[in-house]
């Protein structure tokens, strides 16, 4: 019998390809679902989700167990999908389990665009009060977690309205890159969001309307940033908490109490961020920070009273009339309430940093000085286009600076018999080490009058020209922002895919294209705000939300495809135009960070040595 042998090259191809299959197959294909009539409808799902990502039609999804979903899986949905907790239920739900929920530390998972009705109100009132182990743990509508020596990563939770649960609407523990946005959150009635030992967490865009405990609560969290939220009071029907007994948030590392041991934590609270957020009513305070040494900053938040909401016409408690089953009074009010505060604050969100305004908008006289035959003036009164980034002010040029002048005749010169011709003005603008220069240049044509000896008539004299020079400093000056017209991006090319990365220094936003499929980046987005002289500016908080077909690592666009640059599209976009990036720095040398599973190169090499004792074992063999 005579093996034939497999070139060394060709098996090391061969494995990259069944590589490539089985991380296609891994990733499985979206799998579309709609109820089945039952109330189990969590078997339905759980089966899908074994298998790939699952996309829920719209309709009620009625479940009496756990929904587990598991890495790298994506649960989304029609904006109309409600799975909602089948009345009949037992209290399944109660310690760490949740409607939907995990049994391992998930890595990349993503649930987005469907609602979660907890039922609440055919459910036994008792359990608002249960007396478990864990207490407040009864119907947590989300939880995902991972372990305190293997957190989970890499979590999207966005786009739901979650309502009428008796616990927290989402909760996650041990996680680290975690985003929860845009989320329509009532009447959850332990936590609307919940954060235990989450790194690198990002919270913004929601609308939470709690009941007692909090609206949202952070404990020993690092490096998390909560911005750009409505909090306010849920005040419909309680079934069985106290209204009004929550904090609008509550950052703290936690104790031990209801069955929670906090020695288990394994940091505390450090590098918390709260600012942009709306608190409206919040209950017993807005912001609760309590029992935590590290740093925790709280800046440029809105505080109103439930009063302001009335004064518009619209009183809180009217609200709450003509409910049904069908038509829970959580949702309907509390986004009518959401709405209201929109108007009320009359918030303006912008990507750009373009407003096209110019000076004669701007509240200031200039103060005119005589000098010769003229008085004029020149004051720069603000900047136009500014973004503010990182506390740090950016405008597009040196010509971004907003000046106002006046020139006039020299209201001294009352007695002088002669008349101005004309005066033209040329104003220079430039910033020279973050100092800001106006100067106004005025050359001015007059001409005097004289009594004619011959006529004894007034005649005028020759025309004569005079210069004069007016100035203003102002300090310090926004810095002009660096523009990407020279940007490279880095490519690192294998043999069935390729990963692509642009940095990306005050950009806004970057879009890849790659035949057809689109992802977008968005980094930075803006408030627009006046000062009290009435200058618009944009103020930007970062983000790290992505969107799209193509997948990504970290800040890496992850394409399994072999690379054909003709397919590539990529734009960037900063606060003030567009641009289209052509240059890219080309790599096959080596990875960038984490770019490779940590078990690829240990497999190759375990690969290497089992290739070699087979060919040797087969060697030895042939001499018997």
């Amino acid at each position: 019998m005579h093996l034939r042998k497999i070139p060394f090259k060709k098996l090391i191809f061969l494995f990259l390809v069944i590589l490539y299959s089985v991380e296609l197959a891994q990733a499985g294909e979206q799998i579309t679902l709609s109820p089945d009539g039952g109330h189990s409808n969590q078997n339905q799902i759980n089966a899908a989700l074994e298998n790939g990502n699952v996309y829920l039609n719209a309709g009620i999804y009625e479940v009496d167990d756990t929904i587990i979903i598991g890495s790298n899986r994506i649960l989304s949905g029609d904006p109309n999908a409600i799975i909602r907790v089948y009345s009949g239920s037992s209290q399944w739900f109660t310690g760490a389990t949740g409607v939907i929920s995990c049994t391992e530390s998930v890595q990349n998972v993503e649930i987005s665009n469907i609602q979660m009705d907890g039922n609440i109100g055919n459910l036994p009132s008792s359990y608002a009060n249960s007396r478990s182990d864990t207490d407040h743990d009864c119907e947590k509508l989300i939880i995902l977690r991972g372990y305190s020596n293997q957190f989970a990563n890499n979590i999207k939770i966005h786009n739901l309205k979650l309502y009428n649960s008796f616990s927290d609407g989402i909760y996650i523990i041990f996680g680290e890159n975690v985003q929860c946005y845009d989320n329509f959150i009532s009447n959850c009635q332990h936590e609307g969001f919940y954060l235990s030992c989450v790194n690198y967490g990002s919270i913004y865009g929601n609308k939470i309307a709690g009941i007692c405990s909090d609206c949202g609560r952070l404990d020993n969290c690092q490096n998390c940033k909560v911005y750009n939220n409505y909090f306010f009071s849920y005040n419909g029907e309680s079934y069985g908490q106290f209204k009004g007994g929550q904090a609008g948030l509550q950052i703290a590392n936690a104790m031990s109490s209801h069955g929670y041991n906090a020695a288990n934590k394994p940091q505390k609270t450090d590098k918390i961020e709260v600012c942009f957020n709306v608190f409206a009513d919040p209950g017993r305070q807005a912001i609760w920070l309590h029992n935590y040494d590290g740093s925790v900053f709280v800046h440029d938040n809105s505080f109103i009273d439930v009063a302001g909401l009335e004064i518009q016409g619209i009183s809180v408690g009217d609200i709450s009339r003509n409910i049904s089953y069908d038509n829970p009074p959580t949702v309907k009010m509390s986004e009518r309430i959401f709405s209201n505060i929109f108007d009320i604050l009359d918030l303006d969100f912008s990507e750009s940093a373009k407003t096209n305004q110019t000076a004669d908008t701007i509240n200031y006289t200039v103060q005119e000085t005589p000098k010769g035959k003229i008085a004029g003036g020149i004051k720069i009164v603000g900047f136009k286009d500014v973004a503010v980034i990182d506390n740090q002010q950016y405008i597009e040029s040196n010509e971004s600076i907003l000046i106002k002048s006046s020139v006039v005749r020299n209201p001294t010169l009352n007695s002088w018999s002669g008349g101005i011709q004309k005066s033209k003005k040329d104003i220079k603008t430039t910033i020279i080490n973050g100092t800001a220069y106006a100067n106004m240049t005025v050359k001015t044509s007059w001409y005097s009058l004289k009594t004619s000896s011959i006529s004894g008539k007034k005649v005028k004299s020759n025309i004569k020209t005079s210069v004069y020079t007016f100035s203003d400093v102002f300090s310090p000056a926004p810095e002009v922002i660096e523009q990407p017209e020279n940007i490279t991006g880095i490519i690192y090319v294998y043999p069935t895919s390729f990963l692509i990365r642009v940095p990306s220094k005050n950009l806004v936003k970057i879009n890849y294209e790659y035949d057809g499929n689109i992802t977008e980046h968005l980094l930075l987005t803006g408030i627009r705000n006046q000062t009290d002289t009435g200058v618009i500016y944009t103020e930007y908080n970062r983000i790290n939300r992505w969107t799209g077909e193509l997948e990504h690592q970290g800040d890496w666009v992850n394409v399994l495809d072999i690379f054909d640059k003709t397919k590539l599209n990529v734009t960037v976009e900063t606060p003030y135009k567009e641009v289209k990036v052509d240059k890219f720095e080309i790599k096959v040398s080596k990875f960038p960070q984490r770019a490779i599973a940590g078990w690829f190169y240990p497999f190759i090499a375990a690969l290497l040595i089992l290739f070699f004792y087979i060919k040797w074992l087969y060697s030895d063999l042939k001499k018997y």
